[in-house]
């Protein structure tokens, strides 16, 4: 929606971004280029780089179409399902000594995850301002991605677009912060319950 990509530029932006969100496995993301080809939402046009053929990929008046009207029907944040729940769900079948090591990896996998996303917090605030220009002015150079741009944001430019999509990027990323250090938190008292009840 916001520029063309590569599938590799495509793996490298979900890998840096939004691993909780989306899987970044090549064999996913060519899967749904293909479907999102077969049913004409997206484009791409080939070119060779450094002798290698590429193809960058762009979103069509169709997909944005599609995209447009998935963004503006509520989110329905009580239906994620998380298969890795029944872990939890069934851990009473598991040995104590494995539960502990079990609770202790979620923790290091959770801490981790929030060390991450922290990190990508802290680097985007002190470049919050360049982005914006930096994507507005991509897309100045970009006379359809502009206009789709415009066209979908209803703002008069280039830059008060970059600026509230940027806006909601920062909320989404504080979300996914916010259920991070839930996370944490919570495995951490059920560590401390389940090592009171071993005493």
């Amino acid at each position: 929606m916001l520029k063309r990509l590569t599938v590799y530029e495509i793996r490298g932006v979900i890998r840096k971004n939004f691993l909780s969100m989306c899987s970044d496995s090549m064999g996913s993301i060519q899967a749904v280029m293909k479907r999102l080809l077969a049913v004409c939402m997206v484009s791409y046009s080939e070119y060779v780089e450094k002798g290698v053929n590429k193809k960058r990929y762009s979103i069509t008046d169709k997909g944005r179409q599609a995209l447009m009207a998935w963004l503006q029907t509520p989110a329905d944040m009580t239906g994620s399902k998380n298969i890795e729940l029944g872990k939890l769900l069934f851990m009473g079948l598991v040995p104590v000594k494995k539960r502990m090591e079990l609770i202790d990896e979620i923790i290091l996998n959770t801490e981790a995850e929030l060390s991450n996303m922290q990190g990508l917090w802290n680097a985007l605030q002190s470049q919050r301002d360049n982005i914006k220009h930096q994507t507005a002015d991509e897309w100045s150079g970009d006379p359809e991605y502009l206009d789709g741009i415009l066209n979908a944001t209803k703002n008069a430019d280039a830059l008060e677009s970059a600026k509230v999509i940027e806006e909601f990027e920062m909320y989404a990323l504080r979300y996914g912060i916010d259920v991070m250090q839930f996370n944490l938190g919570w495995f951490q008292s059920l560590k401390e319950k389940i090592g009171e009840k071993k005493q």
